[in-house]
């Protein structure tokens, strides 16, 4: 099989990051396009309160997960010489992720077995 589109989910645990150097590899290999994507999850209500950050902190996690995919994707396209898009979502993770990957015409998802602890799934969401 060959791979021309490949799709990492990215959520800055050390698993995610595995995924992405796993992905790197592959993508060189076969001279695929690797396309990093971080899904902030959308606020979920709890007992009438939000259980993720308000409107302005969800702002600033899409500028901040954009920043550190734009900085990460530059590093691996210089060093591996592959061909890198990124982009930053909200929604449910394994929904966005399908989504996109859909959108995209991707060929292979990858994501890291495991993300953050139970207190960052609870909050954050889990891509695998």
């Amino acid at each position: 099989m060959v791979y021309k589109n490949i799709l990492v989910g990215y959520d800055g645990s050390k698993a995610s990051r595995k995924a992405v150097e796993k992905a790197t590899k592959i993508a060189k290999m076969f001279g695929a396009k690797l396309i990093l994507v971080t899904v902030i999850p959308s606020p979920v209500p709890l007992v009438g309160e939000l259980l993720v950050p308000e409107t302005f902190e969800l702002k600033e996690a899409v500028e901040t997960a954009k920043r550190e995919l734009e900085k990460m994707a530059k590093e691996l396209s210089e060093i591996h010489e592959i061909n890198i898009e990124y982009q930053v979502l909200q929604g449910d993770p394994a929904e966005e992720l399908t989504r996109y990957a859909e959108e995209k015409g991707c060929d292979l998802i990858i994501v890291g077995r495991r993300g953050a602890g139970k207190l960052g799934r609870l909050l954050l969401g889990s891509v695998s």
